[in-house]
């Protein structure tokens, strides 16, 4: 069935998305989206934070969906034409991770809704973000792997661990490529790197989570963006892993002897 704007009222068009996504009908969702895009710019004076604001606060009282449908809109008002825009881009993505954990808790028959149709909407706010060309080159990869995280973490909440392992791999290159040795002054390095070694080891690879649980907690040490107890913390869970791994790699070797 297709609405028209024109004569029924924004919660109207915004159930309408939440069944669309429901039923996995993700063409009609976008067009509802846009729909609700086009009526926002008409008939509110609105800022993309302020629409973030209204998404933080409907997602606080369970709405999960309807979250989701915000948070893309305030995404697209925030643009990729600076480096605050695509801050905004990243941090909407956070936030649909965010709504996804607590619809998932709820509902565990929803990981294929998750899967198809809301994580690829985190892609194309990737997407935003990786053709900016106003911004330097060290801000826009940043706030992409900014973005792949959450992505890598939607990824684990659905057991989709092929797909996390090739999203975290690719942020890691990105960091690596872009900030070289400074890329552990930045915590995200970090996590990615930990998750990689959660990849491993939850995939029956310890050696490998072993190596990226060291990796991570070296630069857990380096980061600057984070204060001491959160390095504390951090390191914490990195060594947790490493302990875990080995004693894995020891079940295995005994296994084999």
């Amino acid at each position: 069935m297709k609405f028209d704007p024109a004569v029924i009222g924004s919660k109207d068009l915004v159930n309408h998305y939440q069944c669309c996504m429901l039923a996995g009908e993700t063409e009609e969702a976008m067009r509802i989206k846009e729909q609700m895009k086009t009526l926002i710019k008409e008939k509110f004076q609105t800022t993309p934070n302020e629409i973030e604001t209204f998404a933080d606060t409907i997602r606080g009282e369970g709405r999960d969906m309807e979250a989701i449908l915000f948070y893309q809109i305030a995404a697209e008002f925030y643009g990729n034409q600076s480096k605050a825009g695509l801050v905004g881009i990243a941090t909407c993505a956070f936030w649909i991770q965010e709504s996804i954990r607590p619809m998932l808790s709820r509902d565990e028959e929803l990981k294929p809704i998750v899967r198809m149709h809301v994580i690829p909407l985190m892609r194309d706010m990737r997407e935003m973000i990786r053709r900016s060309d106003d911004v330097s080159e060290e801000d826009r990869c940043l706030q992409e792997v900014e973005c792949l995280h959450p992505i890598e973490q939607s990824e684990y909440l659905v057991d989709d661990w092929i797909n996390r392992e090739s999203t975290l791999e690719e942020a890691i290159a990105i960091m690596e490529r872009v900030f070289k040795k400074k890329a552990g002054k930045y915590n995200v390095y970090g996590l990615c790197l930990h998750n990689l070694g959660d990849t491993y080891y939850n995939t029956s690879r310890p050696n490998d989570a072993c190596k990226y649980y060291r990796k991570a907690i070296a630069a857990y040490g380096k980061a600057e963006d984070i204060d001491d107890d959160e390095r504390a913390e951090w390191i914490a869970g990195s060594k947790e892993g490493v302990k875990d791994a080995k004693s894995e790699m020891t079940i295995i070797q005994s296994f084999l002897s």
